[in-house]
């Protein structure tokens, strides 16, 4: 992995989890109103509780919201659904979105998304691979998982470029730990739970972060990881384009 001290190009770093939700958005219109055929964002934003919008309904969550923000973890949230999930300091995102000819199959696309990760993590001499994690965050068959604990979450959407009907675009989100505080952030989501008196839990325990596989390697800063990831990726899309 190439060392980058410098301030890194391929990293954003976006002021507000809104503001990079939006940015995703945007990500994904350009893509799906014809004007790029592939889009690429790696970035991380300040610290909150990104929620799934079916949460919204429910009667307590103007009291959780409250609560949460109070303990100085604003809510913030997402048309998808799934669990709830943590923003912050050490943790990176990747967002990309591209238009091809037919889907690709669903474990395919997550191949893809998964793909550099497994790869990032074998540049510390361990194995990783994709599956469930009991007590993670926002649990899904295709997480990137190390040590039995949860490194990575995934996401992906699919949709049909507009005036194209023939034309596919997949959009894909990866969620990476990279230096975060773990603890902090589990203590918020099951306080957060709790408000909705949800008997679910997330456990410290069924997390890693990158650096915490280092060893006797130096630890990698976010943007180098970026750097590493950046370039992966967009070889990857270049077929694409």
């Amino acid at each position: 992995m190439h060392n980058r001290n410098h301030k890194n190009p391929d990293l954003k770093v976006v002021a507000s989890p809104v503001q990079a939700l939006e940015q995703e958005r945007v990500l994904l219109t350009d893509v799906l109103l014809g004007k790029c055929s592939t889009a690429l964002s790696i970035w991380t934003t300040s610290r909150s509780l990104v929620v799934p919008r079916r949460l919204v309904n429910n009667s307590k969550f103007a009291r959780a919201k409250k609560n949460s923000r109070a303990r100085r973890w604003p809510i913030v949230v997402r048309d998808s659904g799934g669990g709830a999930t943590p923003q912050g300091d050490g943790i990176l995102n990747v967002t990309y979105a591209y238009v091809c000819d037919r889907h690709p199959s669903i474990s395919k696309g997550y191949s893809e998304i998964c793909g550099p990760i497994i790869r990032l993590v074998n540049e510390y001499g361990e194995e990783a691979s994709c599956g469930y994690v009991n007590g993670s965050f926002c649990d899904g068959q295709y997480n990137v998982v190390c040590r039995s604990r949860k490194l990575a979450g995934t996401a992906q959407r699919r949709s049909r470029q507009r005036g194209y009907a023939s034309r596919a675009v997949l959009f894909a989100h990866a969620l990476i730990l990279i230096d975060h505080d773990l603890v902090e952030s589990t203590r918020a989501l099951n306080e957060f739970y709790r408000d909705f008196d949800d008997q679910g839990s997330v456990d410290v325990d069924a997390h890693v972060n990158l650096n915490d596989l280092s060893g006797a390697l130096s630890i990698r800063s976010i943007n180098e990881v970026a750097y590493f990831l950046h370039q992966q990726y967009s070889e990857f899309l270049s077929q694409f384009c």
